[in-house]
Protein backbone atom coordinates (compact mmCIF):
# COMPACT_ATOMS: atom_id res chain seq x y z
CA UNK A 1 0.00 0.00 0.00
CA UNK A 2 2.98 2.30 0.61
CA UNK A 3 3.97 1.80 -2.46
CA UNK A 4 0.89 2.73 -4.26
CA UNK A 5 0.70 6.00 -1.93
CA UNK A 6 4.17 7.10 -3.28
CA UNK A 7 2.90 6.22 -7.14
CA UNK A 8 -0.36 8.41 -6.16
CA UNK A 9 1.69 11.33 -5.06
CA UNK A 10 3.04 11.55 -8.83
CA UNK A 11 -0.85 13.14 -9.72
CA UNK A 12 -1.01 17.04 -9.11
CA UNK A 13 -4.17 15.96 -7.79
CA UNK A 14 -3.31 13.62 -5.12
CA UNK A 15 -3.38 15.92 -1.79
CA UNK A 16 -6.37 17.55 -2.89
CA UNK A 17 -7.88 14.31 -3.28
CA UNK A 18 -6.66 13.50 0.39
CA UNK A 19 -7.29 17.01 1.94
CA UNK A 20 -10.37 18.25 0.02
CA UNK A 21 -12.98 16.62 1.56
CA UNK A 22 -11.94 17.21 5.28
CA UNK A 23 -11.96 21.27 4.13
CA UNK A 24 -15.34 20.69 2.69
CA UNK A 25 -16.12 19.59 6.17
CA UNK A 26 -14.43 22.15 8.00
CA UNK A 27 -14.76 25.03 6.28
CA UNK A 28 -18.85 24.58 5.55
CA UNK A 29 -19.60 23.32 9.00
CA UNK A 30 -17.65 26.11 11.25
CA UNK A 31 -19.06 29.11 8.84
CA UNK A 32 -22.83 27.43 8.80
CA UNK A 33 -22.66 26.59 12.82
CA UNK A 34 -20.88 29.41 14.60
CA UNK A 35 -23.73 31.75 13.45
CA UNK A 36 -26.86 30.14 13.40
CA UNK A 37 -30.71 31.03 13.01
CA UNK A 38 -31.65 31.84 16.62
CA UNK A 39 -35.56 31.70 16.17
CA UNK A 40 -35.92 33.27 19.59
CA UNK A 41 -33.37 36.48 18.24
CA UNK A 42 -35.25 36.85 14.70
CA UNK A 43 -38.71 36.80 16.89
CA UNK A 44 -37.40 39.45 19.43
CA UNK A 45 -35.56 41.38 16.37
CA UNK A 46 -39.20 41.43 14.23
CA UNK A 47 -40.52 44.99 14.25
CA UNK A 48 -44.34 44.84 13.76
CA UNK A 49 -45.94 48.96 13.15
CA UNK A 50 -49.18 49.02 14.77
CA UNK A 51 -51.57 51.74 13.29
CA UNK A 52 -54.65 51.04 15.34
CA UNK A 53 -57.68 54.06 13.83
CA UNK A 54 -60.02 52.34 16.18
CA UNK A 55 -62.27 54.34 17.98
CA UNK A 56 -63.40 52.04 20.63
CA UNK A 57 -66.91 50.62 21.81
CA UNK A 58 -69.41 52.94 23.68
CA UNK A 59 -70.37 50.41 26.03
CA UNK A 60 -68.68 48.22 27.13
CA UNK A 61 -65.73 50.97 27.13
CA UNK A 62 -63.03 48.91 25.51
CA UNK A 63 -60.80 49.21 22.84
CA UNK A 64 -61.54 45.71 21.09
CA UNK A 65 -58.12 45.96 19.06
CA UNK A 66 -55.94 46.40 22.08
CA UNK A 67 -57.22 44.01 24.02
CA UNK A 68 -57.05 41.61 21.34
CA UNK A 69 -53.05 42.63 20.37
CA UNK A 70 -52.15 42.17 23.92
CA UNK A 71 -53.62 38.36 24.70
CA UNK A 72 -52.41 37.34 21.08
CA UNK A 73 -48.58 38.81 21.40
CA UNK A 74 -48.59 37.61 25.03
CA UNK A 75 -46.32 34.87 23.77
CA UNK A 76 -44.75 36.27 21.10
CA UNK A 77 -41.58 38.58 21.28
CA UNK A 78 -42.63 41.03 18.82
CA UNK A 79 -41.24 44.46 19.14
CA UNK A 80 -44.49 46.52 18.48
CA UNK A 81 -43.73 49.75 16.70
CA UNK A 82 -46.78 52.05 17.15
CA UNK A 83 -47.74 54.27 14.26
CA UNK A 84 -49.76 57.15 12.89
CA UNK A 85 -50.63 56.50 9.33
CA UNK A 86 -51.22 53.55 7.14
CA UNK A 87 -48.84 55.82 4.33
CA UNK A 88 -46.10 55.98 7.28
CA UNK A 89 -46.24 51.73 7.44
CA UNK A 90 -46.12 51.38 4.19
CA UNK A 91 -43.17 53.73 4.11
CA UNK A 92 -41.53 51.74 7.10
CA UNK A 93 -42.26 48.35 5.31
CA UNK A 94 -40.77 49.38 1.95
CA UNK A 95 -37.09 50.67 3.59
CA UNK A 96 -37.11 47.54 5.59
CA UNK A 97 -37.32 49.57 9.14
CA UNK A 98 -40.23 47.43 10.12
CA UNK A 99 -41.35 43.75 8.93
CA UNK A 100 -44.91 44.10 9.17
CA UNK A 101 -47.95 46.14 9.74
CA UNK A 102 -51.35 45.61 11.16
CA UNK A 103 -53.69 48.54 10.34
CA UNK A 104 -57.32 48.76 12.65
CA UNK A 105 -60.05 50.40 11.09
CA UNK A 106 -62.21 52.95 13.28
CA UNK A 107 -65.27 51.19 13.49
CA UNK A 108 -63.25 47.79 14.42
CA UNK A 109 -64.27 47.63 17.95
CA UNK A 110 -68.15 48.44 17.12
CA UNK A 111 -68.34 45.99 14.51
CA UNK A 112 -66.53 43.09 17.05
CA UNK A 113 -69.73 44.46 19.65
CA UNK A 114 -71.99 44.05 17.59
CA UNK A 115 -71.68 40.84 16.28
CA UNK A 116 -70.37 42.06 12.90
CA UNK A 117 -67.49 40.81 10.51
CA UNK A 118 -64.62 42.95 11.60
CA UNK A 119 -61.42 43.33 9.55
CA UNK A 120 -57.96 44.48 9.39
CA UNK A 121 -55.25 45.18 7.04
CA UNK A 122 -51.69 43.43 7.11
CA UNK A 123 -48.90 45.22 5.26
CA UNK A 124 -45.90 43.05 4.37
CA UNK A 125 -43.13 42.81 1.58
CA UNK A 126 -41.66 39.79 0.01
CA UNK A 127 -38.51 42.12 -0.53
CA UNK A 128 -37.27 41.45 3.36
CA UNK A 129 -34.73 38.80 4.60
CA UNK A 130 -36.48 35.15 4.83
CA UNK A 131 -36.31 35.08 8.24
CA UNK A 132 -38.85 38.19 7.73
CA UNK A 133 -40.78 37.03 5.08
CA UNK A 134 -41.15 33.56 7.29
CA UNK A 135 -42.15 35.60 10.50
CA UNK A 136 -44.71 37.45 8.52
CA UNK A 137 -46.13 34.22 6.54
CA UNK A 138 -47.10 32.48 10.32
CA UNK A 139 -48.70 35.67 11.35
CA UNK A 140 -50.53 35.78 7.99
CA UNK A 141 -52.05 32.59 9.60
CA UNK A 142 -52.18 32.84 12.81
CA UNK A 143 -53.60 36.45 13.74
CA UNK A 144 -57.15 35.99 12.31
CA UNK A 145 -57.48 32.94 13.88
CA UNK A 146 -56.32 34.12 17.14
CA UNK A 147 -58.05 37.08 16.68
CA UNK A 148 -61.62 35.61 15.81
CA UNK A 149 -61.31 33.64 18.60
CA UNK A 150 -60.62 36.47 20.90
CA UNK A 151 -63.76 38.52 19.25
CA UNK A 152 -66.07 35.51 19.92
CA UNK A 153 -64.87 35.54 23.60
CA UNK A 154 -65.66 38.69 23.89
CA UNK A 155 -69.14 38.11 22.32
CA UNK A 156 -69.82 35.37 24.98
CA UNK A 157 -68.84 37.20 27.93
CA UNK A 158 -71.04 40.40 26.53
CA UNK A 159 -73.85 37.90 26.11
CA UNK A 160 -73.55 36.50 29.29
CA UNK A 161 -73.66 40.40 30.55
CA UNK A 162 -70.21 40.27 31.75
CA UNK A 163 -67.16 42.73 31.24
CA UNK A 164 -65.29 41.25 28.20
CA UNK A 165 -61.71 40.72 28.88
CA UNK A 166 -60.11 39.77 25.54
CA UNK A 167 -58.52 36.63 26.90
CA UNK A 168 -58.36 33.44 24.71
CA UNK A 169 -61.16 31.25 25.83
CA UNK A 170 -58.41 28.31 25.06
CA UNK A 171 -54.64 28.36 26.21
CA UNK A 172 -52.29 25.69 25.16
CA UNK A 173 -49.63 23.90 27.44
CA UNK A 174 -46.65 22.92 25.30
CA UNK A 175 -44.49 20.00 26.02
CA UNK A 176 -41.88 19.31 23.77
CA UNK A 177 -40.53 15.81 23.38
CA UNK A 178 -37.15 17.22 22.44
CA UNK A 179 -35.76 20.53 22.57
CA UNK A 180 -32.37 22.43 20.72
CA UNK A 181 -29.84 22.39 23.53
CA UNK A 182 -28.56 25.18 21.47
CA UNK A 183 -29.57 27.56 18.35
CA UNK A 184 -26.80 25.59 16.39
CA UNK A 185 -28.51 22.07 17.18
CA UNK A 186 -31.06 23.28 14.75
CA UNK A 187 -28.54 23.92 11.87
CA UNK A 188 -26.38 21.11 12.31
CA UNK A 189 -28.08 17.99 10.31
CA UNK A 190 -28.63 19.72 7.59
CA UNK A 191 -24.71 21.10 7.68
CA UNK A 192 -23.75 17.16 8.71
CA UNK A 193 -25.97 15.26 5.84
CA UNK A 194 -24.57 18.36 3.16
CA UNK A 195 -21.18 17.83 4.14
CA UNK A 196 -21.57 14.17 3.90
CA UNK A 197 -22.89 14.39 0.16
CA UNK A 198 -20.51 17.36 -1.07
CA UNK A 199 -17.47 15.74 0.42
CA UNK A 200 -17.78 12.09 -0.43
CA UNK A 201 -18.64 13.37 -4.11
CA UNK A 202 -15.49 16.12 -3.97
CA UNK A 203 -13.43 13.44 -2.74
CA UNK A 204 -14.77 10.59 -5.23
CA UNK A 205 -13.45 12.69 -8.00
CA UNK A 206 -10.28 13.98 -7.08
CA UNK A 207 -9.48 10.11 -6.03
CA UNK A 208 -10.44 8.96 -9.48
CA UNK A 209 -8.83 11.44 -11.15
CA UNK A 210 -5.83 11.66 -9.27
CA UNK A 211 -5.25 7.30 -9.22
CA UNK A 212 -6.20 7.54 -12.98
CA UNK A 213 -3.00 9.25 -13.92
CA UNK A 214 -1.15 7.25 -12.03
CA UNK A 215 -2.41 3.76 -10.81
CA UNK A 216 -3.47 1.38 -13.27
CA UNK A 217 -6.17 -1.99 -12.71
CA UNK A 218 -5.62 -3.75 -9.14
CA UNK A 219 -3.87 -0.61 -8.26
CA UNK A 220 -6.30 1.69 -8.44
CA UNK A 221 -9.19 -0.46 -6.83
CA UNK A 222 -6.81 -0.74 -3.90
CA UNK A 223 -6.59 2.67 -3.14
CA UNK A 224 -10.06 3.44 -4.09
CA UNK A 225 -11.05 1.28 -1.61
CA UNK A 226 -8.46 1.72 1.26
CA UNK A 227 -7.63 5.64 0.92
CA UNK A 228 -11.57 6.33 1.51
CA UNK A 229 -11.41 5.11 4.92
CA UNK A 230 -8.36 7.63 6.25
CA UNK A 231 -9.91 10.62 4.14
CA UNK A 232 -13.36 9.66 5.56
CA UNK A 233 -12.42 9.09 8.91
CA UNK A 234 -10.24 12.20 9.38
CA UNK A 235 -12.95 14.79 7.31
CA UNK A 236 -15.72 13.08 9.56
CA UNK A 237 -13.73 13.37 13.18
CA UNK A 238 -13.34 17.05 11.96
CA UNK A 239 -16.75 17.77 11.14
CA UNK A 240 -17.35 16.19 14.82
CA UNK A 241 -15.28 18.55 16.51
CA UNK A 242 -17.20 21.16 14.90
CA UNK A 243 -20.65 20.32 16.11
CA UNK A 244 -19.38 19.08 19.42
CA UNK A 245 -17.64 22.38 19.89
CA UNK A 246 -21.32 24.91 19.09
CA UNK A 247 -23.78 22.14 19.78
CA UNK A 248 -22.42 19.95 22.91
CA UNK A 249 -19.23 18.23 23.38
CA UNK A 250 -20.94 14.55 24.59
CA UNK A 251 -22.29 14.56 20.71
CA UNK A 252 -18.85 14.72 19.21
CA UNK A 253 -17.94 11.09 19.49
CA UNK A 254 -21.84 10.07 18.73
CA UNK A 255 -21.59 11.52 16.07
CA UNK A 256 -18.37 10.84 14.70
CA UNK A 257 -18.99 6.80 13.70
CA UNK A 258 -22.48 7.52 11.76
CA UNK A 259 -20.77 10.23 9.69
CA UNK A 260 -18.03 8.46 8.55
CA UNK A 261 -19.52 5.61 7.55
CA UNK A 262 -21.91 7.15 5.25
CA UNK A 263 -19.11 9.39 4.03
CA UNK A 264 -17.39 6.09 3.16
CA UNK A 265 -20.33 4.56 2.03
CA UNK A 266 -21.12 7.40 -0.71
CA UNK A 267 -17.51 7.54 -1.58
CA UNK A 268 -17.73 4.03 -2.63
CA UNK A 269 -20.78 4.46 -4.64
CA UNK A 270 -19.35 7.92 -6.30
CA UNK A 271 -15.73 6.32 -7.29
CA UNK A 272 -17.77 3.10 -8.71
CA UNK A 273 -19.88 4.95 -10.43
CA UNK A 274 -17.47 7.16 -11.85
CA UNK A 275 -15.11 4.61 -12.87
CA UNK A 276 -17.77 2.35 -14.71
CA UNK A 277 -19.44 4.99 -16.34
CA UNK A 278 -16.80 7.99 -16.48
CA UNK A 279 -17.51 11.79 -15.27
CA UNK A 280 -20.89 11.95 -16.99
CA UNK A 281 -23.01 9.95 -14.63
CA UNK A 282 -22.33 13.11 -12.31
CA UNK A 283 -24.92 14.41 -14.77
CA UNK A 284 -27.12 12.46 -12.54
CA UNK A 285 -25.67 12.53 -9.00
CA UNK A 286 -24.45 16.22 -8.53
CA UNK A 287 -28.37 17.36 -8.46
CA UNK A 288 -29.05 14.60 -5.56
CA UNK A 289 -26.31 15.91 -3.71
CA UNK A 290 -26.91 19.49 -4.45
CA UNK A 291 -30.58 19.28 -3.75
CA UNK A 292 -30.36 17.33 -0.40
CA UNK A 293 -31.87 20.06 1.30
CA UNK A 294 -35.30 19.10 -0.44
CA UNK A 295 -34.76 15.63 -0.30
CA UNK A 296 -32.52 14.76 2.68
CA UNK A 297 -34.85 15.24 5.18
CA UNK A 298 -33.81 17.75 6.95
CA UNK A 299 -34.75 21.17 6.03
CA UNK A 300 -38.01 20.04 5.05
CA UNK A 301 -40.08 16.57 4.17
CA UNK A 302 -39.26 14.77 1.31
CA UNK A 303 -43.15 15.10 0.49
CA UNK A 304 -42.94 19.00 0.20
CA UNK A 305 -39.80 18.52 -2.40
CA UNK A 306 -40.43 20.37 -5.80
CA UNK A 307 -42.81 18.15 -8.44
CA UNK A 308 -40.48 17.86 -10.79
CA UNK A 309 -38.20 15.59 -7.93
CA UNK A 310 -40.88 12.74 -8.09
CA UNK A 311 -38.74 10.89 -10.89
CA UNK A 312 -36.49 9.75 -7.93
CA UNK A 313 -37.86 6.19 -6.80
CA UNK A 314 -39.28 6.40 -3.08
CA UNK A 315 -37.82 3.08 -2.47
CA UNK A 316 -34.41 5.05 -2.23
CA UNK A 317 -35.17 6.44 1.50
CA UNK A 318 -32.60 9.43 0.73
CA UNK A 319 -34.37 10.93 3.56
CA UNK A 320 -33.79 8.32 6.45
CA UNK A 321 -29.95 9.79 6.14
CA UNK A 322 -31.18 12.53 7.40
CA UNK A 323 -33.49 11.61 9.95
CA UNK A 324 -30.86 9.77 11.87
CA UNK A 325 -28.55 12.66 11.89
CA UNK A 326 -31.43 14.73 13.42
CA UNK A 327 -32.34 11.92 15.62
CA UNK A 328 -28.50 11.46 16.76
CA UNK A 329 -28.50 15.78 17.37
CA UNK A 330 -31.53 15.91 19.04
CA UNK A 331 -30.99 12.66 21.67
CA UNK A 332 -33.89 10.64 19.78
CA UNK A 333 -33.97 7.62 18.71
CA UNK A 334 -34.99 7.61 14.74
CA UNK A 335 -33.20 4.56 13.21
CA UNK A 336 -30.06 4.48 10.76
CA UNK A 337 -30.95 3.73 7.35
CA UNK A 338 -28.31 0.25 6.95
CA UNK A 339 -29.57 -1.43 4.48
CA UNK A 340 -29.37 1.65 2.25
CA UNK A 341 -25.92 2.86 3.05
CA UNK A 342 -25.02 -0.47 3.12
CA UNK A 343 -26.14 -1.40 -0.68
CA UNK A 344 -24.33 2.14 -2.11
CA UNK A 345 -21.24 0.31 -0.34
CA UNK A 346 -21.62 -2.95 -2.12
CA UNK A 347 -22.73 -1.25 -5.64
CA UNK A 348 -19.54 1.04 -5.12
CA UNK A 349 -17.03 -1.45 -4.01
CA UNK A 350 -18.59 -3.77 -6.81
CA UNK A 351 -18.05 -1.48 -9.51
CA UNK A 352 -14.47 -0.04 -8.31
CA UNK A 353 -12.96 -3.97 -8.33
CA UNK A 354 -15.01 -5.10 -11.75
CA UNK A 355 -13.71 -2.11 -13.69
CA UNK A 356 -10.13 -2.81 -12.34
CA UNK A 357 -10.32 -6.69 -12.70
CA UNK A 358 -11.39 -5.89 -16.70
CA UNK A 359 -8.85 -4.07 -17.18
CA UNK A 360 -6.26 -6.14 -15.90
CA UNK A 361 -7.63 -8.96 -18.00
CA UNK A 362 -7.71 -6.52 -21.09
CA UNK A 363 -4.33 -5.82 -20.40
CA UNK A 364 -3.27 -9.33 -20.25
Amino acid sequence: MRNLLSKLMGSALAMPALFVPTAIMIIFSVFSLTAPNDQTRILSAFELGIVNNDKGAPFPPIVVSERLLQGVTANLPLNLVDLETRERAEKLVEQGEIGAALIFGEDFSANAIKGEQVGFEILSSQHLTIAEVQVVGQLKAVLPAAMSAGVASIQLAMAKGEMPTGEMAVVATVNDLAVASAPASMSAPFVMLYTTWLAALAGAILLFIAAKTTLIGKETAIVSTLLPIATTGLSSFMLSMVVGSTVAWGLAFEIWPVVWVSALALTWLFNGLISVFTIASLVLWLPIAFYQSAIGGVMSPRSAAPEWMSFLPDWIEFEALGASYRGLIHGVDMGYPTTMMSTFAVIGLILIWSKALFLDRKAA
